[in-house]
Formats: structure tokens, C-alpha cells, sequence
């Protein structure tokens, strides 16, 4: 009885709130994605591939200037890896190297970096080599001080060999080592899968006194006819598609899209929102409104013929129009023919047009002016596309005025 109980406590809906309850706090669609979109977001995690002579170890990577003209030699340790609170850190430093000549704490961040500083030159050598060891078996591997007149060039590597760790390493490391003087390189893994996808990172100091060659986009691997590509922050203008210099993606020759038909021309080498052969598109005829004064004084004097008073052409006008107007707008695409004749169709086809087909003003002065050849071609159009004269009403006169018709019924 009570696991059947408890299974139905589980099962049951929760009650809806009521009175001063606080209602709760359901998150909105920007939180939900933008909790999604961080965690898609990862940044790839570094492995160094700087060889080291310890298991566990830790680089400081640590690249500033240290010490002063008249202070002695120092180590930087970079402590940010660590638990333990800063008085813990120092107490440690300075049980392991007792003959210290102090330490400067530097701020860089959220790092929390230590600078030791050393007179004996065999303890020196051996803090440089072994570091500071934990009793977790971790290790922290201090970093040497650079020069004042380093130059840090920082690169984002791509199109890496896809080979074993090893040779990775001495690769990079020989194909780096003629810019400059390789502090630190290593690959990136995705921080999903933890896969290499032959990306990698490296700190190059390229001060005229450590490289024999200027520092280039695309770098041979050695003893080998691959390559891979090296950017940094003030590289020269390089392109991300060819990846030859003097132009960037958008304006690549090479570049998939310039192959890609215009949607308006069909041509290559442009988009339709930019396509230079577009045509201007001819607006179709429309009958101005009229004013309400004009409509009511009309009404007045044509009150005579109530049944063409209520009939309403301008559904018919503009469909009628449309097709006048796209005749018109084809006709002037069209090359002129020499053979052609420029006879102007004859006054009984124009008024039988006319008197047939409902259209504005404009449209029947356009008609009077078209020459045989495209007459008959716009005639033929309208037979077979255009809107009639209903047939219970007596289409208008050639004028296309009702006044007029008013007279000849008078007549």
C-alpha cells in the first residue's frame, strides 16, 4: 500500500499555486540560449609540447623582464594552478630555497605569479631545472626572465601534419626556430572530444638578435614538401581562402562565390543585390483617383444614364494596362530590325482596340503611337490575355469619354 502510494505522489502533477504564494522562477528563452551558446563555445585546450625532464610538471610561461640592473638573477613561478592561498605558496617557496634573496609579486590578471630572486648560481640552476615540487606530485617549472629589448610574437598555427606527438614536436620546433627563439608551442584539443584538428599555438621572440629569417604566413615542415600557416596580430594583409598576400577573403579571385551565377543575369563573378545588368522595372499605367468634388459633379451631369454611371472599369483598366505596359517595356529591349516596317497601324484597328478593351487615357495615346509590327503583336496579346467590355453595357466611343457617349445617345 505505501509503495503504490509513493508511486502515485511521484506521478501526480504539482497543484497550481494560489494566494500569496510565490510563483516560481521559470528561465526565459535569452537565458536558455545563452546557456546553450556558452557551452557550444568552449575554447580548445592547450597541450604544450615543450619537452621537460619531469612527470607531472607545470610550465610558468612567464614572458616579461624581471629583476633590476643591480638585483640578482630571478625565476618567475606562476602559481595559478594551485589551491593553496598565497601565504602557503610563499612559506613552501621559501622553505625550498632557503638561501633566496626575496620575492616580487606580480599582478597579471587572475595569474598569481611569484618572482624569486637567487644570488648562488648552482641553487639558481637547480630551481631553473627542477622547480617547485608539490606533495600531490605536481610540479611548477619556473620561466627565465627575457630581455628588455624582446619582441613576443604570438602565433595561431593551422593545417598541422596529423602524426604522432613526437614528431610534432621536433617539427614545430624546427620549423619555428629560424624566426626566432621558440619559448613555448603546443597543439590545441577540442574540449569535447579532446581530438587534435591540426591546430596548435607557439611564443616566438623575434628580436633582431634571435631570428635569421622574417616571419611568414606559410611555413615548411622540415624535410618534408607539406606546409602549415602561422597568423599573428599584425601579419601582414593575407587572404584565409589562397592564402597568398595582397588581398583578403572577400576579394579572393579564387573564392568559391565568384563562380556562383547571378540570380538576376545568370553571369558570374557578382550577387544579385549588386548585379550591374539589372533592369529598371516600367511601372504600370494606373488611373489617377479622382477628388470628391470632381466624382460628385460628374455623377450629376451623367445622371441621365444611370446603368453606365454604376459600372466600374478599373479592375479591367489596370489588368489591361499591365499587359500595354509590359508590351511596351519588351518592345524596347528589342533590337530594331532594318526589314522591319514603320507603317502606323490603321485608324479602324485602333479604334476597334479601343472600343474593346477597357484602359486609362494613357494607355490609348501610347496605342495610337505604336507602329504595324508591334500593334498587331499587342493586339494579339490582348485577345488572348486581356479583360473585355462586359456585355450588357455598350463600350464607350474611341474618345473615351463618357460626355461624349451622352451625346450620341441624345442623337
Amino acid at each position: 500500500m505505501n509503495k503504490h502510494m509513493s508511486s502515485q505522489n511521484l506521478t501526480k502533477l504539482p497543484d497550481k499555486e494560489s494566494g500569496t504564494q510565490n510563483s516560481q522562477h521559470r528561465p526565459s528563452y535569452a537565458n536558455v540560449t545563452s546557456t546553450h551558446s556558452s557551452a557550444r563555445t568552449h575554447s580548445p585546450l592547450r597541450d604544450s609540447l615543450k619537452p621537460t625532464a619531469h612527470d607531472n610538471a607545470v610550465h610558468s610561461n612567464v614572458w616579461k623582464a624581471g629583476g633590476s640592473p643591480a638585483s640578482c638573477s630571478s625565476l618567475f613561478f606562476d602559481f595559478t594552478s594551485r589551491t593553496e592561498n598565497r601565504a602557503t605558496l610563499l612559506c613552501h617557496l621559501n622553505t625550498s630555497f632557503p638561501n633566496n634573496c626575496g620575492v616580487r609579486l606580480h599582478s597579471d590578471h587572475s595569474r598569481r605569479i611569484v618572482e624569486l630572486f637567487i644570488d648562488d648560481s648552482n641553487v639558481y640552476q637547480k630551481a631553473r631545472t627542477s622547480g617547485l615540487a608539490f606533495k600531490d606530485g605536481m610540479r611548477i617549472l619556473p620561466s627565465v626572465p627575457l630581455p628588455a629589448d624582446s619582441c613576443l610574437v604570438h602565433l595561431r598555427l593551422s593545417n598541422l601534419p596529423f602524426t604522432s606527438r613526437d614528431k610534432l614536436t621536433d617539427g614545430i620546433c624546427k620549423a619555428l626556430s629560424s624566426f626566432g627563439d621558440v619559448l613555448d608551442y603546443g597543439i590545441l584539443r577540442d574540449h569535447d572530444s579532446n581530438l587534435f584538428m591540426g591546430h596548435g599555438y607557439a611564443t616566438l621572440n623575434v628580436s633582431d638578435a634571435k631570428q635569421s629569417s622574417s616571419l611568414s604566413h606559410k611555413i615548411s615542415w622540415p624535410n618534408s614538401e607539406d606546409w602549415f600557416y602561422a597568423t599573428w596580430a599584425e601579419m601582414p594583409l593575407h587572404c584565409l581562402h589562397c592564402h597568398k598576400s595582397g588581398h583578403s577573403l572577400s576579394s579572393c579571385p579564387t573564392h568559391p562565390s565568384r563562380y556562383r551565377p547571378c540570380w538576376s543575369c545568370g553571369q558570374n563573378g557578382h550577387r544579385a543585390a549588386k548585379c550591374p545588368n539589372r533592369q529598371t522595372i516600367v511601372k504600370p499605367i494606373n488611373v489617377p483617383p479622382m477628388s470628391p468634388s470632381s466624382s460628385i459633379s460628374t455623377a450629376a451631369s451623367q445622371s441621365s444614364d444611370v446603368s453606365m454611371l454604376s459600372t466600374d472599369y478599373s479592375p479591367l483598366e489596370a489588368h489591361n494596362d499591365m499587359i500595354i505596359s509590359n508590351h511596351i517595356t519588351e518592345s524596347s529591349n528589342e533590337k530594331p530590325s532594318a526589314k522591319s516596317s514603320k507603317a502606323p497601324a490603321s485608324p479602324e484597328s485602333i479604334d476597334r482596340m479601343v472600343t474593346s478593351f477597357p484602359m486609362s487615357d494613357e494607355a490609348k495615346e501610347i496605342i495610337r503611337s505604336l507602329r504595324s509590327p508591334s500593334f498587331t503583336t499587342l493586339y494579339f496579346k490582348l485577345q488572348t490575355k486581356g479583360k473585355r467590355f462586359p456585355p450588357s453595357t455598350d463600350p464607350p466611343n474611341s474618345s473615351g469619354s463618357v460626355s461624349s457617349m451622352r451625346l450620341n445617345d441624345s442623337d
